[in-house]
């Protein structure tokens, strides 16, 4: 499990490109549970009464991560992203405290 890389992924739409954004998201995370099988989670959310939408990922190995930014599907996504966006998206990445799932766990 050591191996195992997690990212969450923030985005900030325009206000009025929020359901574009969405709707990309959508597609993206469709065409990575079908075609990446060492991408082990990847789903997205939006953040209740903010205009975010986060996308939670995990990854096999730094391989998986790799094969992730290389896929044409997503550099199309990567590209129409800025352009859709208030602001550049953030990036969270790491590997689990103590080394295994579960580990820690926080209240939100």
């Amino acid at each position: 499990m050591s191996g195992e890389l997690n990212v969450a992924a923030v985005l900030h739409p325009k206000p009025e490109k929020f359901q574009e954004v969405a709707a990309l998201v959508t597609e993206v995370v469709k065409k990575v549970k079908e075609h990446e099988p060492d991408t082990l989670l990847y789903y997205a959310f939006q953040v209740k009464e903010k205009n975010e939408i986060v996308i939670i990922e995990r990854y096999k190995n730094q391989e998986a991560i790799k094969t992730h930014v290389k896929a044409p599907y997503f550099k199309e996504f990567a590209a129409k992203i800025p352009e859709l966006s208030e602001k550049p998206w953030e990036l969270r990445a790491g590997t689990f405290l103590g080394g295994e799932r579960g580990s820690v766990a926080a209240v939100i």
